[in-house]
């Protein structure tokens, strides 16, 4: 073989060997990692908008690198069910609450109690000084916290107006599927009757309960207003959600990618809780215009007096865990 063709084979074997390193995973060409984000509000729900403004976020950081695929509107399942599937990792990323992975990090129900906060700045400030807190809480069941998501000031849509503490006696209230709700509503003389979140217009609709609760945010998107036109404001909690990625595909990602995740989860929290004060007067506005009635409670204290012993009771049945987080989550000015 003459030298020439030594030196042309040689070329020809190192493009070879090149073209081949493109194709290779994580060498050359960039592979894409597509992540399934899972929530219950509709698209123009606050908390749904937030889901999507973390995906840009996250696309935008990444280059595109990482895709993040938004299901909302309980596409997925209802908010057990993805709290379940996050947990397993069929599903990598959720938006959840009490009703949904509240149920695998019990410590952290106490931040959800009645009337423990001021408003919403008060909520975010506690929020932010328990953030590494709740991520260790979270990780024992193998999530990671990305971010908050804010709701509230929760408020009952009835089919009658509730001006005061009496008028709660036997009205039969949904409440999510979870023993805080449960008790609470006990607590203030209603009748609890958990439901379902995609299953409460119905079961409003159909006179199973006579009314509902949630922020205004909440009410509007999902039309409780429409069969129960009450909206009394008894502004009895104010509470957030939890941005959880399963920590198995958080550990798929390389350092950088992970770190463009925790800032979009950061951003995207900034983001929708500004929604959130912008959406909660639009709402109120919006329900009344349909034709809602917004109930304005003189005193809501004979309210938050009956929730003391319930609030003192339940974190102290949670354990020394619960009660020196809601104690930290107190002192928080």
């Amino acid at each position: 073989m003459t030298t020439r063709r030594v030196l042309r084979c040689a070329d020809l074997a190192l493009l070879g060997i090149a073209f081949l390193a493109l194709l290779s995973p994580g060498v050359g060409v960039a592979q894409t990692v597509t992540l399934k984000f899972g929530d219950i509000y509709a698209e123009n729900h606050s908390n749904s908008k937030g889901d999507f403004k973390f995906a840009e976020l996250v696309s935008q950081k990444t280059k595109g690198q990482v895709k993040i695929d938004v299901f909302v509107d309980s596409k997925l399942g209802n908010e057990r069910e993805m709290a379940e599937s996050v947990v397993a990792g069929s599903i990598d990323i959720v938006a959840s609450g009490l009703s949904g992975i509240g149920r695998f990090i019990q410590p952290i129900h106490t931040l959800e109690l009645p009337y423990i906060y001021r408003d919403l700045e008060h909520m975010n400030r506690v929020a932010e000084a328990l953030a590494p807190d709740v991520d260790k809480i979270l990780r024992r069941s193998g999530l990671r916290n990305l971010g908050f998501f804010y709701l509230g000031p929760r408020s009952i849509a009835g089919k009658r107006p509730i001006r005061s503490l009496e008028d709660m006696k036997g009205l039969r209230l949904r409440v999510p599927e979870t023993p805080l709700y449960v008790g609470m509503a006990r607590a203030l003389g209603s009748t609890p009757t958990p439901v379902a979140f995609p299953e409460a217009y119905t079961s409003l609709q159909t006179g199973v309960v006579e009314a509902a609760e949630g922020g205004p945010d909440t009410l509007w998107s999902t039309k409780w207003y429409e069969p129960a036109k009450n909206i009394s404001l008894t502004e009895h909690i104010w509470h957030f959600r939890y941005l959880a990625i399963n920590e198995k595909s958080f550990q798929k990602l390389s350092s950088a990618q992970q770190q463009a995740l925790q800032e979009a989860g950061k951003e995207a929290s900034v983001y929708q809780l500004g929604l959130l004060k912008e959406f909660n007067k639009e709402s109120l506005d919006k329900m009344r215009a349909a034709g809602a009635t917004i109930v304005t409670i003189a005193d809501t204290r004979p309210f938050a007096k009956a929730l003391e012993k319930f609030n003192r009771e339940y974190a102290e049945k949670l354990g020394p865990e619960a009660v020196a987080l809601l104690e930290k989550a107190m002192s928080v000015k």
